[in-house]
């Protein structure tokens, strides 16, 4: 049987802590349970080159935000913008409650906020 990736990402993250300077960060906070993260991406010329975050939450958005990080590595902003909290959720690759479908969305809702600011304006 597979080993549970929440459990993997939350013991191994990817990509934790700081960015080198110039990337581009958006920190979030989810109310309703106090999880916080920050996550910053590294971009150019449209594509995201590295991902890092920074938390303070439970297992799953830690994990979460980890998955993401690695996910979005060498995507393309516009490629992102597709991306929705359905296929998140499936990036997770376990089913979460409702409640905790929160805190995986968490990283989900910062990488959507950071693509809104970094799209050009026309």
């Amino acid at each position: 049987m597979d080993e549970n990736p929440i459990l993997e990402h939350f013991e191994s993250p990817y990509h934790r802590g700081e960015a080198a300077s110039g990337a581009v960060e958006r920190s979030i906070r989810n109310p309703a349970c106090g999880d916080e993260l920050t996550l910053q991406l590294a971009v150019q010329n449209g594509q995201v080159g590295e991902a890092w975050f920074t938390t303070a939450g439970c297992m799953v958005s830690q994990a979460a935000t980890s998955m993401l990080c690695e996910y979005v590595e060498g995507r393309s902003l516009e490629s992102l913008a597709e991306f929705q909290a359905v296929d998140m959720l499936a990036l997770i690759g376990v089913p979460l409650t409702p409640r905790r479908q929160q805190c995986g969305l968490l990283p989900f809702r910062a990488l959507k906020e950071l693509i809104y600011l970094l799209e050009p304006v026309e």
